[in-house]
């Protein structure tokens, strides 16, 4: 996690699932980059998503975490996508992963 926000996405392998996953991802919760300035306040972003090849790492803003985090977490599952919670330090294996 500590490489990819450092910008080494070259740890991770390209996904195909990724496209997929994002599409989604912002087809409920847009990136921030699509709110007006007098809208980004209902944004559950504090940055702007950044997305690679291999990997999707989003800031949620605190006030939403518990709306947007279970969000994520089912849907990197649907999409068969592990996924990590840097604050509680957990790692949501992706299902052909955990089988």
């Amino acid at each position: 996690y500590a490489e990819l926000c450092d910008g080494n996405y070259e740890i991770l392998g390209p996904s195909a699932k990724i496209d997929a996953f994002y599409a989604e991802l912002i087809g409920k919760y847009p990136d921030i980059d699509n709110y007006s300035d007098d809208e980004v306040d209902k944004c559950p972003w504090s940055v702007e998503i950044d997305i690679s090849d291999g990997a999707v790492v989003m800031c949620m803003v605190w006030s939403r975490v518990d709306e947007v985090a279970p969000y994520v977490i089912n849907l990197a599952a649907r999409h068969d996508l592990s996924c990590y919670d840097p604050q509680n330090e957990k790692l949501y294996l992706s299902p052909s992963l955990s089988r």
